[in-house]
Order: structure tokens, then C-alpha cells, then sequence
């Protein structure tokens, strides 16, 4: 691998005696791609070419030069090869640079910063020195357990500050020293108004899925508590998508940013196929279940948009036969925990969830991830469909499609290898994505030789030169040219001469004429 030579070479000041680091700790982070991003002009982009797959060239956890005990914690959970999104973030996060990172669910990101917070050489302070946000409580939950699976034998203390634990329990943990806190905005939010979490010796931030935390109405109070963190932290922004708002907390709260991603960020992995049944409101229910048992995943995860869609969805399964349960955010944090663990252990086939309940999570079990509304636009398309298909594991995502969406899935479609499926005699079958109105407008378009017949189209709905009740191919048609009579001009027999008399008579009269 060559080094990173953009990486220091952009933000190397004007006569400074700034050394050159060792290769070793730039070899992993690849940035041949070098341009400036909307995120300032000083801020550059570094890109790298491959995201997965078997032309990626693998690069051991050894070569990330990651402490010893850290290196045999994850060997311990079965990782020996570092993940595309750690090659690039680890090393430039150990730098302690600001970073900005776009890259797909699933990807490995939260040991992308959790292994540098890991790494850092401790501080004699009982006051934390690293904070991480995620939006939702799961998510928090997710990333404390991993980072506690990652540490290994290093005396990290790392707590989770959400609102399901207790006030005072959180309170003793934080009085005892802690290094590392994760939490959700909500309980942190709390804990700093009342003085129990202090930020004075805070200096590492990483805002996890901040497009998310941004979209459900933090903002202001984002603002707030980054202006009661040391203006020196590193501050590092993860998330599938960097929409304006992002780039704004960037812009306002951060040094000079530098912004990473993975050349196919964007895309979703090509385990991922991406089905779409045409149905109607009235019909989605019965569909859905047709589906599943055709298909019989193990897992599904079905989104909708409204949390009272969950529950009527949810209901709507349940009266069927269907072993389903909702998740949403109205749900208490006994009976959220009790459901992803029922979720998580297999024992539930089927989740029917919002988008902000099950933002984050990671669950392995999912094969199949169904969108009973079609979200609004790709991110959230991303977001979804990112809940399968993770860590290279295949996955297939099934969107119902009903007329009102139709605009939606126009600009999905601009950018996805959709593949319209049905569900016949049990069994699942393609189909074209097309309308019957497309198709005959296809038709009608269909460029003609002079000299050459239009071809023939059957079914009722044809329209000029097709078959039906307006078309020059009628029954009429049929019986002249079993006679050997040819096509005139006017069409020896139209419907509208069959409806008036027989195809002889017709053509008897005709002839009589001529």
C-alpha cells in the first residue's frame, strides 16, 4: 500500500518543523483520491477505491499498530483481518485529527473510532476523556457492549449513561473514574445540568448515526453541549450520509475536518438484492404473507412510516398467524429490552419497526428487511436496507409498492438494480417493473419500415394497431385472412364493419362496389 501522503502534506503548516510519521502508521489508509470537500475549503476528501469484497487486498489488525492487548481482543472475537472503513479511519484518527466519515451500516464503523478511543494512552483524571453519543438507547447499548468486548486486558473503564439505567447507579459509576462514556443525547443531556457529568477533561467526541441525531430535533441542544466541551477535543462525526445539517455542525464546531469515505458509501453491498412488489393498500397485508411463506426467511425486519402503521401492521400479522411484534419509540425500556433480546436470541421471526427505533442496530438474524411504505429518498433507503446484508452476509430488501409511492421509487430506481417480483402459486417469480401503461406506450412507439406491418398486440388494452375493441385486428380481420383476402388500406374488415354484419356480407358489398 503506498502512504498517506495527502493526509499531512494538507494540513502541514508553513514553515513548521512538523517530521514525517513512519510509513507504519500511514500504510493503512490508502487516500489515493484527493479533492476538496463542501466541508471547507481547507478540507480535503480522501477516498478509498475498494469497500468489500474478494479484490480487496486484506490487512491484518497487526499492521494498524494498535496496542497488544487490543490486538488479541479482537483476535478473540474471531477478527484478523481489519475491515475496509478501519484501514482508513484508524490511522488518521490516531493522529488526532477532526473527522467527518461516510460509510454504509455494517461496515465496521464503531471499532473505527472505538479502537483509537481504545488505544490512547490514559490520563491520570477520574473525568472522562472520550464521549460517545448514538441516537437511540439500543444503539448506545450496542456500542458500550463493544467496546467492552474490545478493550481486552486494558484497565479501561467505560460506562453507558442512558435512560434506562439508573440515576444514581450512573452516578457512583462516573464518581469511580471512567474513561470512556456512552450514552444516548437525552441522559447526558441530564447528567451534565446536574454536575454529575463533567466535560472539562473531555478530549475525544464521537457523534455516532448524527444524521439521526440531528433529524430528531437535537440540534440546539447539541450546540449547547459542545459548547461546554475543551474547544481542543478531537471531534468525530460518524454517519451513512453527510446531508447539510451535518456539514453545518461540522463547519461551526470543528477543527478543520477532514472528511473520509469509502468510494461506494453511497451503495449498498452486493449481497443485497432488491426486490419490488406491485400492490395495492387494500392488498399489502395478504401480499406480505404470501411472500414470507414463499420465501420463508429466517428473519424479517419490516419498516413503516408512522408508528400508528406499526401498529396496525403489526396487529394485522398477528391476527393472521404471523409471529410478529412492534417497535417503536412509545415502547417502555423494560419491554424494548425484552424484545430485542427475544429478537436477537431468534426466538421472534418478525419485527415490525419505525425508522428511528431501529436505527443502528445490529441484527445479524435479519435476511430479509421489508419496506411496507416506501421511505422518502435514499438515505432512509440506506438506512434500512443496511439492517441486512451486514459484514458481507446476503440479504434481500422487499419493497411493497403502491400507486401513491410510485414518485418515490422513480427516484430509487434512478439509482438501485431494482427486480419486480410477484408471487404465483406460492412461489415467488419475476416480473417487469413496468405498468401496462408503459408497456403500450413502448408499443405504440415501436418505429415501422415502410413496407412493414405494426406488430400485433393482443389484450384489451392495446390501443392503435393492437387487438381489442379499437384496434384494425379484429375478428373480421381474422376471417378474411383465412379466405386469402389481403389488408387494405382501410382494413378489409374493422370492428365497426363486423358489428353492422357479418365478414362475408362485408366483404360481398364491397366488392359489389368495386
Amino acid at each position: 500500500m503506498r502512504p498517506c501522503q495527502p493526509s499531512l502534506s494538507s494540513h502541514r503548516r508553513a514553515g513548521s518543523n512538523h517530521k514525517r510519521r513512519p510509513r507504519s502508521q500511514l500504510e493503512s489508509s490508502q487516500l489515493p483520491t484527493r479533492n476538496v470537500s463542501p466541508l471547507g475549503p481547507r478540507s480535503v476528501v480522501f477516498t478509498k477505491p475498494l469497500s468489500s469484497g474478494v479484490h480487496r487486498v486484506p490487512t491484518r489488525i497487526e499492521s494498524l499498530k494498535l496496542r497488544p492487548e487490543l490486538v488479541a481482543a479482537c483476535r478473540k472475537q474471531g477478527f484478523r483481518d481489519a475491515m475496509a472503513i478501519q484501514e482508513l479511519v484508524v490511522p488518521v484518527a490516531m493522529l488526532g485529527l477532526d473527522l467527518v466519515v461516510e460509510a454504509k451500516t455494517g461496515s465496521g464503523k464503531t471499532l473505527a473510532y472505538g479502537l483509537p478511543l481504545l488505544h490512547a494512552e490514559p490520563r491520570q483524571s477520574a473525568l472522562p476523556e472520550a464521549l460517545v453519543i448514538a441516537p437511540t438507547r439500543e444503539l448506545a447499548e450496542q456500542i458500550h457492549a463493544a467496546l467492552v468486548r474490545t478493550r481486552g486486558a486494558l484497565e479501561r473503564r467505560i460506562v453507558l449513561l442512558t435512560g434506562r439505567g439508573g440515576m444514581d447507579r450512573q452516578k457512583a459509576e462516573l464518581e469511580a473514574g471512567a474513561a470512556i462514556a456512552v450514552g444516548t443525547m437525552g441522559r447526558i443531556e441530564e447528567l451534565v445540568e446536574r454536575d454529575i457529568l463533567r466535560l472539562g477533561k473531555l478530549r475525544a467526541l464521537v457523534l455516532d448515526e448524527v444524521d439521526e441525531l440531528l433529524r430528531g430535533g437535537f440540534s440546539r441542544n447539541l450546540a449547547a453541549l459542545l459548547e461546554r466541551m475543551p474547544a481542543d477535543r478531537q471531534t468525530m462525526l460518524f454517519s451513512a450520509t453527510v446531508p447539510h445539517e451535518v456539514e453545518q455542525v461540522a463547519e461551526k464546531f470543528m477543527r478543520k475536518p477532514r472528511r473520509l469515505r469509502l468510494s461506494a458509501a453511497r451503495e449498498l453491498p452486493a449481497e443485497l438484492s432488491h426486490r419490488v412488489l406491485r400492490t395495492h393498500v387494500d392488498a399489502r397485508v395478504a401480499d406480505l404473507r404470501a411472500f414470507l411463506e414463499a420465501e420463508r426467511p429466517y428473519q424479517t425486519l419490516v419498516f413503516c412510516g408512522t408508528r400508528h402503521e406499526v401498529e396496525g401492521l403489526q396487529q394485522a400479522l398477528a391476527d393472521l398467524g404471523l409471529e410478529a411484534e412492534r417497535l417503536h419509540g412509545e415502547l417502555s425500556p423494560l419491554k424494548r429490552r425484552q424484545l430485542m433480546e427475544r429478537f436477537r436470541s431468534g426466538e421472534l421471526p418478525i419485527l415490525v419497526a419505525s425508522d428511528l427505533a431501529a436505527r443502528g442496530l445490529d441484527l445479524p438474524g435479519v435476511d430479509l428487511v421489508v419496506n411496507y411504505s416506501l421511505p422518502d429518498g435514499m438515505p432512509a433507503y440506506l438506512h434500512r436496507a443496511g439492517r441486512t446484508g451486514r459484514a458481507g452476509r446476503p440479504g434481500t430488501v422487499l419493497s411493497l409498492l403502491i400507486e401513491q409511492q410510485h414518485g418515490r421509487f422513480a427516484k430509487l430506481q434512478q439509482a438501485l438494480p431494482f427486480e419486480g417480483v410477484e408471487v404465483r402459486r406460492g412461489r415467488v417469480v419475476t416480473r417487469s417493473l413496468k405498468t401496462r401503461e408503459q408497456r403500450d406506450l413502448e408499443f405504440r412507439r415501436l418505429p415501422s419500415r415502410p413496407g412493414e406491418e405494426q406488430p400485433e398486440r393482443s389484450g384489451p388494452a392495446a390501443g392503435p394497431g393492437g387487438a381489442g375493441p379499437r384496434g384494425g385486428s379484429g375478428r373480421g380481420d381474422k376471417r378474411a385472412d383465412k379466405r386469402g383476402g389481403s389488408q387494405r388500406p382501410r382494413g378489409a374488415a374493422s370492428s365497426r364493419t363486423t358489428r353492422k354484419g357479418s365478414g362475408r356480407k362485408a366483404t360481398s358489398r364491397r366488392t359489389r362496389r368495386g
